[in-house]
């Protein structure tokens, strides 16, 4: 988890009459009433006295929020939970805070951080109401960054603003150090955090908070909903991994060069096949896909080609095939590694001449298609092992793309999730539906050997599970939060044959789907009738007495 994926919609929940930040109830206060509270604190007290007051009241609210951010992301790297904290300021709406540096040696104790403040509202409202200052004044933003990473270093850190907004700079700016690093620098600062008991009452409070937190989860209702499953799309790219991806698919998209896009099942490989026809000059043409490990070769062949009047039992009159249907647009082949030598021979003659001949006719018709290709299998492999013909591959791969799996993505993970819980917003009218920040624990521990499809059926078995339209880790499927090694029938410390392995998986996944076998074939990224085949085959021996 990295601090600039954290959302503020994720990390708040809103309700009437009350608003929480994970067991902190928060109050929403006009940013002009702190300022008036700010004015009468000077003039009735001082300056010395209200800086002390309001870097108090900064620092225990950033000690608080570190707190809660740990609660809530147990995991998060040191690094990432130190740029929480400027995060978690932006998104309170408090400062724009952009980090330009971090250096921290938790082993040494070291730690140095220096960040750009742009609109205060503190020195906005500070110069509105008491004019020009003659020294820095984001006394709570200095507070509340000092608190936070003292929080989690847990040993004392302070902030010191360099220059402000209220004194005439453009932006303000900070420096955060131990206070080895500040040296006598930090003498005359110090003395307005005043923090000897704050620590142990945030400590406190975050015990009594995950206790209030545990009692809620448990008294939840569940519904008793099945999610049904809809089509990956592409969102917001994270990862420069797939970044890349995209970069070569767009690329390859302006010209009519054939594609082969290999990777797991569920990766999105039909999703990228429709965002290069999408980019490509042959976009307002037709888009025509179809699964080839679906259909018996004699039919996959007529879906195809086409056939001829008579060409076979029930062809009562000329169809047209795939091929032609497409003119003029692109032709998608998926599991093409599922197809027969015959038809590869076929298909090579498709993309090397550029025509078909109809089932029971002898006439070639010329077509105009572009054809990208994919597969769930190690391309190279399947060369090797005569599943594939080498000459159709060198046809097909004029550009070869492999789509990596999720689990070489992380990146992705939440973003793709989110998008998925807007998509069952809609879906299933659920206007508020949003995802709790506790779920990014088990989306990104989880391997994911769906990939983009199981983590889409996920997110949408998780909002039809959500009462209260928050989805949190219990709405999620168990394999994710609970996951379980499956049984085995060769014993312990024996080598498993491959069929039993593939038999378990496969037995897993209709687990996972509730026995729906067609929502299992496309997550095991095989046709219908040979998820059939493999179940009907029995890979554990039997002996006859």
């Amino acid at each position: 988890m990295k601090a600039s994926e954290l959302r503020l919609e994720e990390l708040v929940s809103f309700g009437e009459g009350r608003i929480d930040l994970h067991g902190r109830r928060l109050v929403l206060h006009g940013m002009d009433a702190i300022a008036q509270w700010r004015a009468d604190l000077v003039r009735m007290v001082g300056s010395d006295a209200a800086r002390r007051i309001l870097t108090r009241f900064g620092y225990f609210t950033g000690q608080a929020d570190a707190a809660a951010l740990e609660r809530v992301y147990p995991t998060m790297s040191l690094r990432e939970r130190l740029a929480g904290g400027p995060r978690l300021h932006s998104l309170a709406g408090a400062v724009r805070a952009v980090v330009r540096s971090l250096t921290v040696d938790a082993t040494a104790g070291r730690f140095s951080m220096e960040i750009t403040w742009h609109e205060s509202a503190e020195a906005e409202e500070h110069l509105a109401h008491l004019g020009r200052a003659a020294a820095p004044v984001c006394w709570i933003l200095v507070g509340y960054a000092s608190g936070y990473a003292s929080f989690c270093l847990r040993r004392p850190v302070f902030f010191i603003e360099s220059q402000c907004r209220a004194v005439g700079a453009r932006v303000c700016k900070v420096v955060g150090r131990d206070v080895a690093s500040w040296g006598p620098e930090l003498d005359a600062h110090r003395p307005y955090f005043d923090i000897d008991d704050i620590h142990q009452r945030v400590q406190d409070l975050t015990e009594e908070l995950r206790r209030i937190t545990r009692e809620n989860d448990a008294n939840r209702d569940q519904l008793d909903r099945i999610a049904h499953q809809t089509t990956a799309s592409l969102v917001a790219v994270h990862s420069r991994a797939f970044q890349q991806v995209l970069e070569m698919a767009s690329r390859a998209a302006h010209f009519d060069a054939s594609v082969l896009v290999y990777g797991e099942s569920g990766v999105g490989k039909e999703v990228l096949a429709r965002h290069i026809h999408r980019s490509s000059p042959r976009a307002e043409r037709p888009f025509v896909a179809i699964t080839c490990g679906a259909l018996p070769e004699t039919l996959l062949e007529s879906e195809l080609f086409g056939h001829a009047a008579g060409a076979f039992t029930g062809a009562r009159g000329a169809r047209a095939g795939l091929f032609e249907a497409a003119s003029g647009g692109t032709v998608f082949l998926d599991e093409l590694t599922e197809t027969s030598t015959a038809t590869q021979v076929k298909l090579l003659r498709v993309l090397q001449e550029r025509e078909i001949v109809r089932v029971g006719e002898n006439t070639p018709r010329k077509i105009d298609v572009r054809v990208v290709a994919a597969t769930n299998r190690d391309v190279h492999a399947a060369i090797r092992e005569g599943i594939l013909r080498d000459d159709l591959y060198y046809r097909l791969a004029v550009v070869e793309i492999r789509v990596p799996p999720l689990r070489e993505r992380k990146e992705d993970i939440l973003a793709l999730a989110r998008s998925f819980v807007r998509r069952s917003s809609e879906k299933h009218s659920l206007p508020h539906l949003t995802l709790h920040a506790t779920c990014a624990e088990s989306l990104l521990g989880y391997h994911w050997p769906g990939n983009i499809r199981e983590l889409e059926n996920a997110i949408e078995h998780a909002a039809v599970l959500s009462k209260d339209g928050v989805i949190r880790p219990r709405h999620l499927p168990a394999s994710l939060t609970q996951p379980s090694p499956q049984p085995s029938a060769t014993p312990p410390g024996q080598p498993r044959p491959l069929a039993e392995v593939e038999h378990d998986h496969i037995r897993a996944v209709l687990a996972y789907t509730n026995g729906n076998r067609a929502r299992a074939a496309e997550l095991l990224g095989i046709g219908g009738a040979t998820l059939w085949r493999k179940l009907k085959a029995d890979p554990v021996p039997r002996f006859r007495s």
